[in-house]
């Protein structure tokens, strides 16, 4: 249950990935398209990241000769990452459903307050909470393997900011021929 839950955290932080890496980005005056693409994009983004994630971990439980042990210690794992996890989550979904009160105000200052600060601290967030998954764990396969994902979930921002500059780069040629190089 707790894997689905990490899962689940991650297909959130995807959804979240695709839409910060999408702001400031479109002269568009009605923008709800553009972000919903930039949302879905970020889901099928982490959906990759945890499929790769999921493969990687079918392979060496295939392989680890001590299946059982590989099991408990990796959802002993996993229960620790979600004491890190969680209360992220909720603090950044607390910070957007602020967002929905109908008060420029208060959007702007759950800006500059909670979802600025929570997105800045998002990959210390995830370093720390990995380490402190893995760092008690006795099998050197739940270190790799937490450590492989780790890595996963950290490069899907930087994807996903790549993608959006190369289209914004190409819309800004569409609008203004004369940059084309």
């Amino acid at each position: 249950m707790t894997l689905l839950a990490l899962y689940l955290l991650a297909l959130l932080d995807g959804l979240l990935c695709g839409g910060r890496v999408s702001m400031g980005r479109c002269a568009l005056i009605h923008k709800r398209g553009y972000y919903l693409r930039a949302l879905v994009r970020g889901l099928l983004g982490a959906q990759i990241i945890s499929t790769i994630a999921l493969l990687a971990l079918f392979a060496v439980g295939s392989i680890s000769p001590n299946r059982a042990e590989l099991r408990a210690d990796l959802e002993a794992a996993a229960g620790r990452m979600i004491l890190v996890f969680v209360p992220y989550a909720i603090a950044v979904v607390g910070g957007l459903a602020l967002r929905l009160v109908p008060s420029t105000d208060l959007r702007s200052a759950t800006s500059v307050m909670a979802l600025g600060p929570l997105t800045a601290i998002r990959s210390p967030v995830m370093i720390a909470g990995v380490l402190f998954g893995i760092v008690p764990s006795h099998l050197l396969e739940t270190h790799l393997l937490g450590l492989f994902v780790l890595s996963l979930m950290l490069s899907l921002e930087y994807f996903l900011n790549r993608a959006a500059a190369k289209r914004q780069a190409a819309e800004v040629r569409q609008i203004i021929p004369s940059l084309e190089k």
